[in-house]
């Protein structure tokens, strides 16, 4: 049976720069090294629904291979960033001004409501962004709200069992997208009159197109590391709250997040870096590829069928039962995968309704706490490998630590394709690419059965408690030709474009993996 013939009704599982730098180094790493130790129809697209299964069976549409050169041939814009003519970032304890999307993504043609809050009250404006290469201006600006008025916010209401934050703003402002705009990934900027900017950012999605990558944005891990409001006192995310003093306390965190709410600071969310860099050089290199978010795979919006691969281009740490079945099933009907950075797929979570009836505004994770959704609705959310479902079961490799400085990734199995035309040996080192987290092979975990693995890099390197791990980077075959690589490193991401980190030798494998995933029937 054919990849597209085995997955046409594969949705019904799922109810299935070049600029943009902004890694926070505190809650984030902090956060981090925690690990170390221890539905509703929808008009406008407030609501995600699910699609019916004749709907997810339909045929493959037509793609359009040249379409993501020719957008990155129009006109770019750098008017999106900070610091340009006077403008300041926002943050959350003056809370200038801050926004939040009603959804995840908008399908082209869809509507999305944008809810904004402006202290001490005034005029603002949206201005919309769409991000890619654009000749080295990151982003192409594609049009600006009226001067709309807007209003101080409530403050976020907290569940005390839970932890939660949500705000209940009044939708500021509409934006309807155009049926001719190219899927991708957006940014929502908002202005007041007195020089201060906030973001967030949405997916425009082509539910009419197919393409020959589906890159899928990682909203479920944006949300888990959102402590909004960082103000020192009230904000929350699944790491931290805070206790006395205004300190980030491990205790305090929430255990349910809302998706009702900016996210913090200047709303661009953690470690978006990663995927902002992935995004300018696959767009740079004019790969056909379209853009959905977890959130999409969870509902069931998304058929993989429709694609060559599946590209999961930033640190995607949170997911569902719904969505880890998705791509298992689709991994297994001939659906290859790319997997740009590391500590992937290591919490289980559990999506609800918001206070509205809202499907998929609210996610759960308890960790070590007693998650009152299991067992009747979800096994507990927890590790995934600590319901036994380990990553590596799936993946091939798995999160072993936090980086405590950026490390050479040292080549292994030179011969092999991936590194093909780069000028590497075994044993050789390429500077500052394993860093933040890293995945590696740990002995006594299964590792997918019917496959072929290949170690890429052997990369010792140190944890931030001094002791010492071992990065790989992972590519396995399955016998049917299906490919499944994961960098196994935050900066393989970064080595595409990033400045600082980008390296050719990077650039070329990462080339040729999705040359080969392109070819895959």
């Amino acid at each position: 049976m054919s990849r597209r013939g085995a997955l046409g009704a594969l949705g019904a599982v799922g109810a299935a720069a070049v600029g943009l730098l902004w890694w926070r180094g505190t809650p984030e790493r902090e956060a981090a090294a925690v690990r170390e130790v221890a539905p509703t129809a929808q008009a406008s697209v407030s609501a995600p629904a699910l699609l019916p299964p004749s709907e997810r069976a339909r045929a493959v549409p037509p793609s359009d291979p040249r379409r993501i050169a020719t957008e990155n041939a129009r006109r770019g814009s750098t008017a999106w960033k900070v610091g340009r003519g006077g403008i300041r970032a926002a943050n959350d304890s003056a809370h200038q001004i801050k926004g939040y999307a009603s959804a995840t993504s908008v399908p082209v043609g869809g509507a999305l409501d944008f809810h904004v809050a402006v202290h001490p009250g005034g005029p603002y404006t949206v201005g919309v962004y769409r991000l890619g290469h654009y000749d080295g201006a990151g982003a192409r600006h594609l049009l600006t709200s009226p001067r709309l008025t807007g209003k101080p916010g409530a403050r976020a209401v907290l569940e005390e069992s839970s932890g939660m934050l949500s705000c209940d703003w009044p939708v500021g402002w509409t934006l309807n997208v155009p049926n001719d705009w190219t899927s991708g990934a957006y940014l929502a900027v908002f202005d007041d009159e007195r020089g201060n900017r906030s973001y967030t950012v949405f997916v425009v999605r082509d539910d009419h197109r197919s393409s020959d990558f589906l890159v899928v944005l990682p909203f479920s891990t944006y949300q888990a590391y959102n402590q909004y409001p960082l103000d020192g006192r009230a904000g929350k995310s699944l790491y931290y709250g805070y206790g006395p003093g205004g300190t980030n306390t491990y205790q305090a965190r929430a255990r349910k997040v809302s998706f009702d709410r900016p996210y913090m600071d200047d709303g661009i969310p953690s470690r978006f870096d990663l995927d902002q860099n992935a995004i300018v050089w696959m767009e740079r290199s004019g790969y056909d590829v379209t853009y959905a978010s977890t959130i999409d795979v969870e509902t069931g919006r998304v058929d993989p069928s429709w694609y060559r691969a599946l590209v999961f281009c930033g640190h995607d740490e949170y997911w569902s039962e719904p969505i880890r079945k998705v791509v298992e099933e689709a991994q297994k009907a001939r659906v290859g995968q790319a997997w740009l950075t590391a500590n992937n797929m290591y919490w289980n979570v559990r999506f609800e309704a918001n206070a509205r009836g809202t499907g998929h505004r609210v996610m759960n994770c308890w960790r070590e706490d007693a998650d009152p959704g299991a067992p009747s609705l979800s096994a507990a959310t927890d590790q995934w490998r600590r319901i036994r479902r380990p990553e590596q079961e799936f993946l091939g490799v798995q999160y072993n630590g936090i980086v405590a400085a950026p490390t050479p990734l040292v080549v292994s199995s030179a011969e092999h394709w991936l590194w093909q035309g780069t000028g590497v040996r075994d044993g050789d080192t390429i500077a500052g690419v394993v860093g933040g987290e890293a995945d590696g092979v740990e002995s006594g975990v299964a590792v997918p059965s019917d496959v072929r693995q290949t170690l890429l890099s052997r990369s010792p390197y140190t944890l931030r408690s001094g002791a010492h791990q071992v990065q790989s980077t992972s590519l396995y075959e399955r016998s049917d030709g299906t490919l499944l690589f994961c960098a196994g490193t935050f900066n393989w991401a970064l080595a595409l474009n990033h400045p600082r980190f980008q390296d050719e030798r990077i650039q070329r494998a990462t080339k040729n993996l999705f040359d080969r995933l392109r070819k895959a029937a």
